[in-house]
């Protein structure tokens, strides 16, 4: 599931393309068909990450970016060598001399003048990855955001750019906090540790092909997501599981307890 540290890992992987020349610029997205003319011939400046969006960077302030949704995926390759999904899925083609940059099945794609495409990502919040991070930043911006429950402000990328719902769990369960707490609940100092504590998930999973929240090991591990009727590991109770916000959420029942219920009108 594509959330901020699997974009950080794109961003990465397509850096032998900076500073070679597009020989070849198509796909079967509908926004690059009037620019891949346009971009075809110029260096490839950049590639980057920003929460759940990569940019990549031509020459001419010219720029594509894609968002790629729940099943979009970015691969490099060897000139020559042969593609691990169908040539029929790829979105955006990037080729240089000796790589080419393949988008595949991303819901999400657009090109043009890196200023209008820095404007469509401009709601953003703070990204998680960026190298500078101020947690209070994520706070002041929770303050505007129209989401009733703490899972929906995690997931809410005009507060903080990067959490999915991978990590929203994950966090949760770390700051022990039910997926319900409305978010009239959460004092300032509260947010900001929602926000330092994930970063700091997503930092320590940024450079891994797999992800692990617990710490324990160096294969996948997580507290709660995807154990749904399986023991917590802290505790030893079912994790529980049901869709807060139309998005799947898992938790423990103990270690989070339920936000008091409202009261009844009379």
């Amino acid at each position: 599931m594509p959330e901020g540290d699997t974009l950080f890992r794109a961003a990465l992987r397509l850096q032998p393309l900076v500073g070679h020349p597009a020989l070849r610029v198509n796909g079967s997205a509908r926004a690059m068909q009037a620019w891949c003319g346009r971009l075809q011939g110029r260096t490839i400046e950049g590639v980057e990450s920003r929460g759940k969006h990569l940019l990549v960077h031509f020459a001419g302030d010219l720029s594509v970016r894609t968002h790629l949704g729940m099943t979009g995926q970015w691969h490099l390759y060897r000139t020559g060598d042969r593609w691990r999904k169908t040539a029929g899925k790829a979105r955006v083609v990037i080729e240089s001399t000796d790589h080419v940059g393949v988008c595949f099945a991303a819901p999400d794609v657009s090109a043009g003048p890196r200023p209008a495409l820095e404007a469509e990502i401009s709601h953003l919040g703070p990204d998680l990855l960026a190298d500078e991070f101020d947690p209070a930043v994520a706070a002041l911006r929770a303050d505007q955001s129209q989401v009733e429950t703490v899972a929906d402000l995690l997931l809410d990328q005009r507060v903080m750019a990067g959490v999915g719902n991978v990590f929203k769990s994950e966090v949760l369960f770390l700051e022990r906090l039910h997926p319900r707490t409305p978010v009239g609940d959460l004092d300032a100092d509260r947010i900001e540790s929602l926000a330092a504590r994930a970063r700091k998930l997503l930092w320590a999973n940024r450079d891994r092909d797999t992800r692990n929240t617990t710490g324990y090991g160096r294969h996948a591990d997580l507290w709660v997501y995807g154990r749904h009727r399986r023991p917590c590991r802290r505790c030893g109770t079912n994790i529980e599981h049901e869709e807060v916000g139309e998005r799947v959420t898992y938790w423990c029942p103990r270690c989070q307890s339920s936000p008091p219920a409202e009261p009844s009108v009379p």
